[in-house]
């Protein structure tokens, strides 16, 4: 059993990074950093974009999904981690995970089924997505609002 006594759990920056379109796909997405900015990664940030890309170009168009994704970027201690989730029959998320070493932090490798599962600050990015998407579509009395969605991201130190 691991010992946990000396683990302290340090804050990390969240930013949220807008969203793009994507082929038939509209994307938001967050970053998570150790230390620094988003800005003081284009090289990984854009390579992430570019995975996001081949990866949701590969999607088949099955009907069941809504066109919407979200991406979580982490660049963390143990390497530079790619979070992908698209929603799929409205309250379900189709979920890919990516890892690039610090040696290649721009070669996102597929993390296959025997990863470990996300770590507590991308779990955060992911309990602010599934309100959202409750909030602006699935119980928004006026309609699913996607726009709103999208633009509802989170910026915070957790």
């Amino acid at each position: 059993m691991a010992d946990l006594s000396s683990y302290r759990y340090n804050p990390r920056a969240i930013a949220f990074q807008g969203h793009r379109a994507i082929g038939r796909w509209r994307v938001k997405a967050h970053v998570i950093t150790v230390r620094g900015t988003a800005a003081h990664f284009p090289d990984i940030v854009e390579a992430a974009w570019d995975k996001v890309s081949v990866v949701l170009g590969e999607a088949p168009d099955q009907g069941l999904d809504v066109g919407i994704a979200f991406v979580t970027l982490h660049l963390g201690v143990q390497g530079v981690w790619l979070l992908l989730d698209w929603w799929h029959r409205a309250d379900m998320t189709i979920h890919r995970h990516f890892r690039a070493p610090f040696d290649d932090p721009t070669r996102f490798v597929d993390v296959g089924p025997e990863h470990l599962g996300p770590c507590v600050w991308e779990i955060a990015v992911a309990a602010h997505e599934r309100q959202a998407w409750i909030t602006h579509v699935l119980d928004n009395r006026a309609g699913a609002d996607l726009d709103a969605y999208l633009d509802d991201g989170l910026t915070a130190t957790m």
